[in-house]
């Protein structure tokens, strides 16, 4: 139990240093911190896959989105989650806001990324690259950690 509190304690401290790091950055540049990222392990032979992270904006103007883009499917779209006639129902989004100084979590059960035309199988343990095309013709590259399928499975239990 000791063991697991000084985990803790020291993961906290390295997401705080680099916390504090993007968020110097970010004032400076007015740009968006990106942190987080994962998915499960796919199947051979699955063709879709939902992603989950979070953005950060410290700055002082909005940040928007256009698109996002990744090596490893034909088409990465901003998905969220509504309920309709009692049934739970995706739907794209397009253009997405991050406003001055807010945060936006992907998370199951709400706004996710899907990849979809999945060109091979992902791996437990891989790390997959994420492209993020700003309306400002920036382009930003963060990766995404493949986790292992049972960790969904207990999640969903």
């Amino acid at each position: 139990m000791l063991t697991k509190i000084k985990n803790v304690k020291y993961l906290l401290v390295i997401f705080f240093i680099a916390f504090l790091s993007w968020e110097v950055s970010a004032k400076e540049n007015d740009f968006l911190a990106v942190h987080g990222g994962y998915t499960f392990e796919t199947t051979e032979g699955q063709r879709g896959t939902a992603v989950y992270l979070s953005f950060f904006n410290p700055g002082k103007t909005d940040v928007n989105i256009k698109s996002f883009s990744s090596n490893i499917a034909e088409k990465v779209e901003m998905h969220d989650i509504k309920l309709i006639d009692d049934v739970m129902k995706m739907f794209p989004i397009k253009n997405l806001k991050i406003a001055s100084k807010s945060e936006l979590f992907l998370q199951p059960g709400g706004k996710h990324l899907m990849f979809f035309g999945l060109k091979r199988k992902l791996n437990d343990g891989e790390i997959i690259n994420l492209k993020i095309h700003l309306d400002s013709n920036k382009v930003l590259e963060t990766n995404i950690m493949v986790l292992n399928k049972k960790l969904r499975e207990n999640y969903l239990n």
